[in-house]
């Protein structure tokens, strides 16, 4: 039994590879964008500044922007229990234990798989938003609830998305917390068909005109500003290999009904995350005259995203889903794949996408705490044993498995269930090896992302840009020891102490005096790096000292120069004790492979440390082979299919599915060869 302590040792004796692949034709970040007026796909909503295009194209004015802006978001995100993902140490997700430290608030993580939160999240996914179109934003405190503002023209103007709230002045202009102060009249104005607090059952209202006029009483500065916490980092890209499908099932049922469904976030009454009063799913976002009447008729839930990478043993292909292998690794008879000459020997596949991995509950309630299945399914055949172990955080920690032997089937959910990634490594001596394998991982994902079809003949342009993702993401949960593997241990400042996250600390690195400090984290590529992406949350006080100085720089040159990538902003009126800085960085023009990320951390003579670091490389990956789309969809009792073939290197390929009345989407899957 091969177990993850001895592995360091034994990788040292194996003569590790780590992987870069040579002239093969996988398919790297595949997209499809459909002529859906409202649910196009992520062709069109890939990444932040797409979405704002897309959303404001008809606006010209910064409040016609920010209205536009305002439908969209309505559309594409709903009320529902916050998600919670691995991101404070060992402590586990559970939906029945809300824990605010376990949120994700990465709005591209969002957008792609969930489409849903409570109000405090949903404002701060928006923030990128709001910055995209050149608007400061922040988040305001709100008598049992959150809200935001954002500034344009001179003034700040409150945009609540969860309870689809807007005010409007006498002269037009939405209103903010200060004009509401000035004038609680205001609260009493509706302007159809903007939605305007259209969730007018009496109790939501009237919750509302209350809060509103305990705003104006109390003053607006009684009431948070919280500015800096959301961001966007985590790219939209999905890599694809030869022997690989991908597969977006639109319904939550395609599995078999309730029993199967497969989902990460936990909402027992319905089988899943769901809301049956929103604008998702909604053909328009609209206010109708009366004040008690909402269009908000949508009923919104999930889809799941499907990856099944089988990959060919003989030949070369395989190599495109490896991560590392051994140099003892012998390929070709029978095993196909094992050591050279009987020698020990390993090979780690892996997986990563922008798709949170799923799992079917085994109570049908609790995917997160409870235990769940079929959300990573490894199958093959071995000859002799082989030992499995799995890493759920990018190769930093392994547990084992066990051994296989002969036809095998492997249910590895509960290892990686909550992750956007994972890594399998096999590990074989003797005359043991591999003579098939097959990795099926099951997403959820966000129904606002996936590429509707429209009615009477659908328009789909086919992009495919050549690039794959490597992320990293710091488990903090581990020794100061094992976090050496991805922290660059020695260019740590003296007076910064990794004491890791726990229940009792949730920072993961504390200064030690009030002078400046400093961690370094090492990005490694398979490939040519373009861009790297960075995101990092750290500890502030109320009010933020002047000479308080938060940033993220990048190195392509083992840390002998140092590029800026983000410095925190941190207004004077900033009331929020923690914040989030996010930005990138083009590094194609280096060469490289490698990439040292810095967190610089200040905080103008007063210690402070750093909750999260997460970092994304995107990387250049060979011209695209042949593929096939494939869309499924239903009009009325008929299931219609439609095949595309997709050629060999193609950047950009247009078609029509010929669809035609009361379309209901089914599935799309992108298959390569």
């Amino acid at each position: 039994m091969v177990n993850h302590a001895s592995w360091p040792a034994l990788l040292a004796l194996l003569g590790v590879f780590f992987f870069a692949a040579g002239a093969f034709a996988e398919v790297g970040d595949p997209t499809l964008r459909t002529d859906h007026p409202v649910y196009p796909g992520e062709g069109a909503f890939q990444t932040i500044d797409d979405c704002v295009a897309f959303a404001t194209r008809d606006a010209k004015t910064s409040q016609e922007k920010a209205i536009a802006m305002y439908l969209w978001i309505l559309q594409h995100q709903y009320h529902e229990a916050s998600p919670q993902e691995w991101l404070a140490g060992s402590q586990t997700p559970d939906a029945a234990k809300p824990n605010e430290a376990l949120i994700p608030y990465d709005a591209n993580a969002a957008r792609f798989s969930y489409g849903y939160g409570l109000c405090g999240t949903v404002h701060a996914w928006n923030e990128p938003y709001w910055r995209a179109l050149g608007f400061e934003p922040r988040r305001r405190a709100f008598p049992g609830h959150t809200n935001s503002e954002i500034r344009y023209d001179g003034g700040w103007h409150a945009f609540d998305t969860d309870m689809a709230g807007l005010l409007f002045r006498a002269d037009g202009v939405v209103a903010g917390y200060d004009d509401v102060a000035r004038d609680p009249g205001l609260v009493k104005h509706s302007r159809p068909p903007v939605p305007c607090y259209p969730f007018a059952w009496p109790a939501d209202f009237e919750a509302m005109q209350n809060g509103w006029r305990q705003i104006a009483k109390q003053g607006a500065g009684k009431f948070y500003r919280m500015y800096s916490t959301g961001y966007a980092a985590q790219p939209g890209i999905v890599r694809l290999r030869s022997g690989e499908t991908f597969t977006r099932r639109f319904d939550r049922d395609a599995y078999g009904g309730v029993e199967k469904r497969r989902f990460w976030h936990a909402k027992a009454s319905e089988g899943g995350p769901f809301r049956n009063w929103t604008y998702v799913n909604s053909v328009q976002a609209t206010h109708a005259e009366k004040l008690n009447r909402a269009d908000a008729l949508g009923n919104a839930s999930y889809c799941n995203a499907e990856f099944v990478y089988t990959p060919d043993l003989n030949g070369d292909k395989w190599r495109e889903g490896v991560v590392e292998l051994s140099d003892d690794l012998a390929v070709g008879g029978s095993p196909k794949l094992c050591g050279n000459q009987g020698r020990p020997a390993f090979v780690t596949f892996e997986h990563f996408s922008p798709y949170v991995i799923a799992g079917d509950p085994v109570d049908d309630a609790n995917p997160m705490a409870g235990k769940a299945t079929d959300g990573l399914i490894v199958q093959g055949e071995a000859v002799g044993v082989v030992q499995v172990s799995v890493s759920a955080d990018g190769g930093q920690s392994w547990r084992d498995v066990g051994a296989v032997e002969g036809a095998f089937r492997l249910d590895l959910t509960e290892y990686v269930k909550g992750r956007y990634q994972w890594q399998v490594r096999f590990a074989m001596q003797g005359s043991a090896g591999l003579n098939a394998i097959s990795f099926a991982t099951t997403c959820q994902m966000s129904q606002s992302i996936y590429p509707r079809l429209a009615s009477d003949g659908s328009h789909v342009v086919y992009r495919n840009a050549n690039r794959g993702v490597v992320a990293l993401k710091p488990n903090f949960a581990l020794s100061e020891q094992e976090l050496a593997e991805v922290e660059v241990a020695e260019m740590r400042s003296p007076n910064l102490k990794y004491v890791g996250r726990t229940r009792a600390e949730e920072k993961a690195f504390v200064t030690t005096n009030n002078k400046p400090a400093h961690v370094v984290f090492r990005l490694q590529s398979p490939r040519k790096l373009l861009e790297i992406n960075a995101a990092a949350k750290f500890a502030l006080r109320v009010p933020a000292p002047e000479s308080a100085d938060f940033r993220l720089e990048v190195s392509t040159d083992e840390g002998k120069t140092w590029r800026p990538m983000s410095k925190a902003d941190l207004p004077p009126d900033n009331e929020y004790s923690s914040g989030w800085m996010s930005g990138a960085a083009d590094v194609a023009a280096a060469n490289v492979t490698s990439a040292l990320v810095r967190v610089q951390l200040y905080l103008g003579g007063h210690t402070t440390g750093l909750f999260q670091l997460e970092a994304y490389g995107t990387y250049e990956t060979p011209d695209a082979q042949k593929v096939e789309v494939i869309y499924g969809w239903k009009e009325g009792d008929a299931a219609k299919t439609f095949r595309q073939e997709i050629p060999a290197g193609a950047e950009s390929f247009e078609f029509t599915v010929p669809t035609g009345k009361q379309v209901v989407d089914d599935f799309v899957t992108i298959a390569v060869e």
